[in-house]
């Protein structure tokens, strides 16, 4: 199947035609230093107040999501008595999902202003996963999920789509590479604290007598896995802010009407 995946990826690179772009070197380039060209990306999105918005708030929408995301496994294990079927049923959904929203944005073409579909592929991944987390059966996390994966490729084709048109092609590459260290370093942050807090502080907090449990056990219940279930809502809100909140921040609404940097 991997075969099969990367002959449709490298054919598809094939067919498209590619046009070589001209270079421009100046003489800053030239004569920079090696940290000058490593750091470059990160200068590049700094100086830019609509780029340095938008890659802070992706920055932030994939530390909750790979947050909440680290224990999601785990959650439908404890709450399932580890089920695999439902778990291989929840991830099969998920790819379903994932490629239903990419035929269907290959047909729409995405909304005019591409910051609305970054925007509300946050708020609909966030809205999507919090019915995620308060469900307790297979029933609410199917069609759960599979609504979740449906917003990915609206959003990251938008978030895409931005920068390709505002970053000038000669320094794309740099960019993209800053731009991805910084999601890869997020990531891994998130991913190292989500089983600590999941096993120190959440699931003690809802257990029988617990200090969330007084408050939360009617919704989540007490039982292995309810902990989890509260902090992946917990994660779940917080895309669904990162998503409010980009409407209120004005370099990411003038993203679509300035020209390229």
């Amino acid at each position: 199947m991997d075969i099969v995946t990367f002959s449709v990826a490298i054919a598809t690179v094939l067919l498209v035609p590619i046009p070589q772009l001209p270079v421009h070197t100046t003489e800053h380039h030239k004569n920079a230093s090696i940290w000058q060209q490593l750091t470059f990306g990160f200068h590049y999105i700094i100086k830019r107040s609509g780029l340095l918005a938008l890659v802070v708030s992706a920055s932030l929408f994939w530390f909750a999501h790979d947050l909440g995301g680290s224990v999601a496994t785990p959650m439908i294990l404890a709450r399932t008595e580890n089920d695999s079927r439902v778990l291989g049923s929840i991830f099969l959904v998920a790819g379903i999902g994932g490629v239903t929203g990419a035929v269907l944005l290959s047909v729409w073409g995405g909304p005019r202003r591409r910051i609305h579909g970054y925007l509300l592929g946050m708020v609909g991944a966030g809205v999507s996963k919090a019915i995620f987390g308060l469900g307790q059966s297979p029933q609410i996390w199917l069609p759960a999920q599979f609504c979740s994966s449906l917003n990915f490729p609206l959003l990251e084709s938008s978030q895409t789509a931005i920068l390709l048109a505002k970053v000038a092609p000669e320094v794309q590459g740099r960019v993209f590479a800053a731009r991805s260290l910084m999601f890869q370093l997020v990531s891994a942050i998130a991913s190292l604290i989500a089983g600590p807090l999941a096993d120190n502080v959440f699931e003690p907090a809802m257990k029988p007598g617990g200090n969330l449990a007084k408050l939360l056990a009617g919704v989540f219940g007490t039982h292995p896995g309810a902990g989890m279930a509260v902090m992946y809502v917990s994660t779940s809100t917080c895309l669904l802010l990162v998503g409010l909140g980009g409407y209120a921040c004005r370099c990411l609404q003038d993203l679509d009407d300035r020209g390229s940097d």
